[in-house]
C-alpha cells in the first residue's frame, strides 16, 4: 500500500483539512450531547415570635425551595443508553454564603432499565415518599415536620452514595441507595441505605420508602452528619446516632383542580450521644401524621394547606400551615404563608428554617418572591 506523502500538500491546505475533520467530529459530538444551566433564587421577608423571648424580623433565603444554581447534561451512548451528570450548589440569597444542600452526581441511564448514579444524592425518602407531604411538594422548607425528623424536606443528602432508579413499568417505579462510610476498617460506621417504590394510575398515586443509617454523625466524611433532636436539659442538641430507621407511606388523589394527599412516617433514633458534651441521651421516636391539600383556584393562583400531628417519645407537636402562591410569569411567582406549631411537655416548637422557639409554641408569617432561570 502506498504511503500518503503530506509533503506534496501545501502546509495551509493540510492544516485546513485537519480543522475541517476536527470541526466535523465536534459537531457530531455536540449533536449527541446536551448540557443545560439552570437555577432558582428564592427570598422572603419573615416574622416569627418566641425567638429568644421576642419577635424576629428577618430576610430569609428559600422558604420554599432554597436558592441554587446547577448544570446537568446527557450524552447519547446509543441503544437507548446515556451518560448523565448533575451538579448543583445552594447559596443564601440573603448572605451570599454557600450551602451544601443540593446533589451532584454522574452515572449511566438506559431508557428501559433505569439509571445508576454515584455521588452526593437524595435518598429514597425524598424520591418516593416526600411528594405526598406538603414540604416535599409546593409547600416547601418551612412546612417540614418537627426537626425534619423523617427527611421529607431533604435536609440531609447522602455522601458517598450509589443509587439505582428504575424506569416506570405500568406506573410502578422502584429504587434504592447505598451510602458508604468511607472509613478504613469501619465499613458500617456512618453508612446508610434506603429503598422505595411509587405507583401512579391516572389521578391516583402512592409511595413508600425506608431509610436506615448506622453510626450517623460519628465520623467525618461518612454518609450523614449529626442530626438535631429535642433535648431534656436543652431545647435542641446535635446528636450522633448509632441506629436510625425512618419509613412511611403516602398517597394522593386528584379531583379536578384539587389534590388531596396524606402520609404517615415513623423515625426511630437509638444509641444517641450529645456531640457537644459526649453524654448519652435517651432514644427518641417520632410518628408524623399529615393531611394536605392544594387547590388550583385559577390560572395564576394556588392555595395550599396542611395539618400534621407528630407523636414523639416524650412530647407531641401540632402544626398547621397555609400558603397562597401567585404566578406572575412562567419563571416568576410570589407567595405568602403562615405556620403555627405548638408542643407539649415543655418541648420546643421548631418551625423548620428558623431558630427554635424559646417556648412551646411558635407562629411564622412570610411573604416572598421566587425566580427560576
Amino acid at each position: 500500500m502506498a504511503k500518503r506523502n503530506d509533503k506534496c500538500l501545501p502546509r495551509g491546505v493540510a492544516r485546513f483539512g485537519l480543522m475541517v475533520v476536527l470541526a466535523a467530529f465536534d459537531s457530531n459530538a455536540l449533536a449527541q450531547s446536551s448540557v443545560s444551566l439552570y437555577g432558582e433564587i428564592d427570598a422572603s421577608a419573615v416574622w416569627a415570635n418566641n425567638v429568644h423571648g421576642g419577635h424576629q424580623f428577618q430576610l430569609a433565603s428559600g422558604l420554599i425551595d432554597g436558592s441554587f444554581w446547577g448544570m446537568q447534561g446527557s450524552e447519547d451512548l446509543g441503544g437507548g443508553s446515556h451518560a448523565t451528570f448533575r451538579l448543583e450548589r445552594g447559596f443564601s440569597v440573603a448572605t451570599g454564603t454557600d450551602q451544601n444542600d443540593h446533589p451532584y452526581y454522574v452515572g449511566l441511564a438506559n431508557d428501559k432499565y433505569g439509571a445508576l448514579t454515584l455521588g452526593h444524592q437524595y435518598d429514597s425518602i425524598h424520591d418516593y415518599l416526600a411528594p405526598f407531604t406538603l414540604t416535599g411538594g409546593n409547600g416547601g422548607t418551612a412546612f417540614a415536620h418537627p426537626f425534619d425528623n423523617d427527611n421529607a424536606n431533604n435536609s440531609w443528602l447522602a455522601r458517598n452514595s450509589i443509587k439505582y432508579t428504575s424506569s416506570s413499568f405500568d406506573g410502578l417505579s422502584v429504587g434504592g441507595m447505598y451510602a458508604f462510610s468511607n472509613a478504613a476498617g469501619q465499613f458500617a460506621d456512618n453508612r446508610a441505605y434506603s429503598i422505595g417504590a411509587n405507583y401512579g394510575n391516572g389521578d391516583f398515586s402512592a409511595g413508600a420508602a425506608w431509610l436506615h443509617t448506622d453510626g450517623r454523625g460519628s465520623t467525618e466524611g461518612g454518609a450523614y452528619d449529626a442530626v438535631t433532636l429535642p433535648g431534656t436539659t436543652r431545647n435542641t442538641f446535635d446528636a450522633s446516632v448509632q441506629t436510625q430507621n425512618t419509613f412511611g407511606i403516602g398517597a394522593s388523589q386528584v379531583f379536578g383542580p384539587f389534590t388531596l394527599a396524606a402520609s404517615w412516617t415513623r423515625s426511630i433514633y437509638g444509641g444517641i450521644t450529645d456531640t457537644e458534651t459526649g453524654l448519652p441521651a435517651r432514644a427518641v421516636a417520632f410518628d408524623n401524621y399529615e393531611i394536605n391539600g392544594t387547590w388550583q383556584a385559577g390560572a395564576s393562583l394556588s392555595l395550599s394547606g396542611m395539618y400534621t400531628y407528630t407523636k414523639g417519645t416524650y412530647a407531641h407537636w401540632n402544626q398547621g400551615a397555609v400558603q397562597a402562591g401567585y404566578t406572575l410569569t412562567k419563571r416568576t411567582d410570589t407567595y405568602i404563608e403562615a405556620i403555627y406549631q405548638c408542643a407539649s411537655a415543655g418541648a420546643p416548637a421548631v418551625i423548620n428554617s428558623i431558630m427554635a422557639s424559646s417556648r412551646s409554641s411558635q407562629l411564622l408569617f412570610a411573604a416572598g418572591i421566587r425566580h427560576r432561570f
